[in-house]
């Protein structure tokens, strides 16, 4: 770690449709952590690239994709990819921590048993082509709505599915967590492997803040704005 905390956030999901506190928290964020000198891993989905091109997406939200690209070039921001904007960055990075051990940051998609299925594949192929279109947009979100109905089983498929990931990318052993996005629920428990960043909403971005004492699950509220 290059400096005093590094700070890990996924699924902004910024884009034409999104509302203006989003990318107000978007920005507070990243002004935040500029001017604190905190290293930055912005873990995949980040600008909407699977229902609009990243490009309009990037270009609906100006400031923060130019301080993201700022921030960028000197080596304090990093990314990964997620589904939602494949080659958007690494597709997973590692940490040193002297407590923890090794921490693997990654989106997870991958180990989505929904998204990894011929049906998910099929809906992702559709909405990457056809997503501009409103009711295919609209057909997505009842899709998800309906996936919601059972999603502590696939939340608990998951999770252990990213375990396995975890152990198999810093060589199995005890020591070591990984860090994931892309199911949109922060997760941080201490002695489980697994984490989650969180999300961002409309009144909240989430995301896991890495210090030398350890990980702590964290918060910037619009209120506090």
């Amino acid at each position: 770690m290059t400096s005093e905390r590094t700070l890990i956030a996924s699924d902004w999901h910024l884009s034409r449709y999104s509302s203006a506190e989003t990318s107000t928290l978007a920005l507070a964020f990243l002004e935040r952590a500029r001017d604190s000198g905190d290293d930055v891993i912005l873990n995949g989905d980040i600008f909407e690239g699977l229902f609009e091109p990243v490009a309009l997406s990037e270009a609906a939200h100006p400031h923060v994709a130019s301080l993201m690209g700022a921030m960028s070039r000197t080596g304090q921001l990093r990314r990964t990819e997620g589904n939602h904007d494949p080659g958007a960055g690494a597709a997973a990075i590692v940490l040193g921590h002297e407590r923890l051990g090794p921490i693997l940051v990654m989106h997870g998609h991958v180990a989505d048993p929904l998204r990894m299925s011929p049906v998910g594949r099929l809906g992702d192929f559709i909405s990457r082509r056809f997503g501009w279109i409103p009711a295919v947009r609209l057909a997505a979100r009842l899709a998800e709505q309906s996936a919601s109905l059972t999603a502590h089983r696939l939340e608990q498929v998951f999770s252990r599915r990213c375990r396995d990931l975890v152990a198999r990318r810093l060589s199995g052993g005890v020591g070591g967590i990984g860090i994931f996005g892309h199911i949109h629920r922060q997760y941080l428990v201490a002695g489980d492997r697994y984490a989650n960043a969180g999300h961002l909403a409309d009144q909240r971005l989430e995301f896991i803040a890495i210090s030398r004492d350890g990980a702590d699950a964290k918060h910037l509220d619009i209120s506090e704005l």
